[in-house]
C-alpha cells in the first residue's frame, strides 16, 4: 500500500492500524506470516466504511475473531485483517426477556469463556456445552460450535449481520440453516459473505451451583482428553457421520507422527500440535499425511474443521 492509501485507511478507524503485522500472535497455532494491516474495529459505522474502502480499492479482508480455528499461511495474508474491539464484544439483557426464556444479545467479538462466566453469575443456563470451547461468539456462530450434545444452533434466536449489498440485517432462527460445524446459508442472495456482528441467544433460569458444576465436569473431561501446553487449533478434522476423526487417526497408527515441529498429538489424535517452531507448511503436510493414511485404512476422507487463511 502507498503512504496515501495507508493514511486514508487509518482515518476510517479510531484505533491505530498495525502495518505488516505478524498474524502468529493472533492465532492459537502460533504460526503464520504478516498481514498488510491488522485493525481493531470499535463501531459498526467503522466496519461499514472499512468494507467500502476495501471494495473500492480491491483489498482483501478477513475477520479472524480469536484465531482459535484458523491456520495462516507462512507468507501471510495480502490484505486487511479485522478484529472486533470492546464495543462490538458487549453483552446485554434484552428488554423482551421473560423469566423462563431469557434473551441476551452478545457482540461477535466476545469470547465464549467471558459469555459463559457472565451467564453463570446470573444463573442463566443453556450454554454449559460451550465450557472450554475457545474462540469468539462470532466464530462459534459461523462454525456452529458445540460439544456434549449441544451446539450454537440450539440457543440462537437470531443473528445480526452486515454485508456490503444488504447493510445491517437481523436473521431470525427460522431462516438460518445450520449443519454440523457449519452455517450453510452464510452468504446472502448476492453471494456475498455475511459478517456476524452479534447474536441473540435464548437461555433459561437455572441455579448457579448446578451450572458451575456442569461446566467444571465438561472442563475436566476436556483436560483429560486434550493436549496440554502445546499450541493447537482444537479438533482439526470434522467427525464423519457415525464415527470420530480421533478414533480413525489413532486406528491408522498416526499418533506421534511428525512433520518438522508439527505433530499428531499422542493424547488426542484429532489434535495437530505445534511442538515448538512449526511452520504452516509443516502443519499442512501433516494434515495431508493424515488424510491420505486414514483414507487408505478406512476408506473415509477426513475434512478439515480448521479454516485456512
Amino acid at each position: 500500500m502507498t503512504d496515501q492509501e495507508k493514511a486514508e485507511l487509518q482515518k476510517l478507524v479510531s484505533t491505530p492500524v498495525k502495518w505488516d503485522c505478524s498474524l502468529a500472535p493472533f492465532t492459537s497455532f502460533g504460526v503464520g506470516g504478516p498481514a498488510t494491516a491488522v485493525i481493531v474495529v470499535e463501531e459498526l459505522s467503522e466496519l461499514a466504511n472499512l468494507l467500502k474502502y476495501c471494495s473500492r480499492n480491491k483489498l482483501r479482508y478477513r475477520f479472524i475473531g480469536r484465531g482459535t480455528n484458523i491456520l495462516v499461511e507462512d507468507n501471510g495474508f495480502d490484505g486487511v485483517v479485522l478484529l472486533f474491539g470492546k464495543n462490538l464484544s458487549a453483552i446485554k439483557l434484552l428488554e423482551d426477556s421473560e423469566p423462563e426464556n431469557i434473551r441476551i444479545q452478545v457482540g461477535a467479538g466476545c469470547s465464549l469463556a467471558k459469555l459463559l462466566n457472565w451467564c453463570s453469575k446470573r444463573s442463566f443456563s443453556g450454554l454449559e456445552f460451550a465450557s472450554g470451547i475457545p474462540g469468539s461468539v462470532g466464530g462459534a456462530v459461523i462454525m456452529n460450535a458445540g460439544a456434549w450434545a449441544g451446539e450454537m444452533a440450539d440457543v440462537l434466536a437470531a443473528v445480526n449481520v452486515f454485508s456490503m449489498t444488504s447493510g445491517e440485517e437481523k436473521i431470525t432462527r427460522d431462516k438460518l440453516d445450520f449443519g454440523y460445524r457449519k452455517w450453510r446459508n452464510r452468504n446472502n442472495a448476492a453471494g456475498e459473505e455475511r459478517l456476524v456482528v452479534s447474536a441473540e441467544i435464548v437461555l433459561q433460569k437455572g441455579t448457579k451451583a448446578t451450572i458451575e458444576t456442569k461446566c467444571r465436569e465438561y472442563q475436566k473431561k476436556r483436560k483429560e482428553k486434550q493436549p496440554k501446553g502445546l499450541k493447537n487449533a482444537g479438533s482439526f478434522f470434522k467427525n464423519p457421520p457415525g464415527d470420530s476423526a480421533g478414533r480413525l487417526i489413532e486406528a491408522a497408527g498416526l499418533k506421534g507422527t511428525r512433520c518438522g515441529d508439527a505433530m499428531v498429538s499422542s493424547v488426542h489424535a484429532n489434535f495437530l500440535v505445534n511442538t515448538g517452531k512449526a511452520r504452516a507448511d509443516d502443519i499442512k503436510q501433516l494434515m495431508q499425511i493424515v488424510v491420505k493414511k486414514v483414507k487408505e485404512e478406512s476408506g473415509i476422507e477426513l475434512q478439515a474443521e480448521v479454516h485456512f487463511l
